[in-house]
């Protein structure tokens, strides 16, 4: 039978395009593909490009074969990059809508320098964007360069940071760690502050303008 071959005991066409799909499947297809997208945002904490394409397809074309749907995956892979622009804009509005992912990112207009020092004598603590770690081993500062102090044992210069606007409440998890995984998968370096109110991420300032690009392509307003 011309366009037909026997698979697994049945007979399908090998033709078959996706307008030719029922609509209950065509319905089920698409909530699998947004399910695929929204799970490759999850993994990489940014919208999908096209490299993405093959692994979310190969995903929905799993669930397609569990419910015994037959059609061909190239019809698949050509109806979800006609539909990807949708997809974006369908879970863009969700994080919109998440408080969890409504996150506001204010950049500090102040470059830090990271520091270890004997002591703390010499910095004035009640300053903005100062911050200390003690532990058994060293005393840490994070200060603005113009005032690191003269008892400083070790500095690297050239930090720029930005803070999550808002208090956080501390039920709230992960937003740190997605914010992270946005940087990560942009080869972004970070130093990362936790304070009662909220986080502080801190990168080199020659990282800084790409990371902000980075987190406003994720989803995150950037207030400027």
């Amino acid at each position: 039978m011309k366009n037909h071959e026997w698979v697994d005991g049945k007979l399908l066409q090998t033709n078959k395009k996706y307008s030719h799909l029922k609509q209950k499947q065509k319905e089920r297809i698409y909530q699998w593909m947004y399910d695929a997208y929204k799970s490759a945002y999850k993994k990489s904490g940014k919208y999908p490009d096209d490299k993405e394409d093959d692994q979310i397809v190969s995903a929905v074309m799993d669930r397609i074969d569990e419910a015994e749907i037959w059609i061909p995956a190239g019809e698949v892979k050509k109806h979800f990059r006609s539909i990807k622009r949708n997809l974006h804009k369908r879970l863009a509005k969700e994080l919109r809508q998440d408080p969890e992912y409504k996150i506001h990112i204010q950049p500090l207009n102040v470059r830090l320098s990271v520091c270890k020092v004997n002591d703390y004598s010499g910095i004035d603590l009640t300053r903005p964007y100062c911050f200390i770690g003690t532990t058994d081993e060293e005393n840490s500062l994070v200060c603005p360069e113009e005032m690191v102090p003269a008892n400083t044992v070790e500095r690297d210069d050239g930090w720029r940071g930005f803070r999550i606007i808002g208090q956080l409440d501390f039920s709230l998890i992960g937003i740190l760690a997605r914010i992270s995984k946005v940087l990560a998968s942009n080869e972004i370096g970070i130093f990362a502050i936790s304070t009662y109110n909220t986080d502080y991420v801190l990168t080199k300032e020659e990282n800084f303008r790409k990371a902000l690009d980075a987190l406003r392509g994720a989803g995150y307003e950037i207030e400027e």
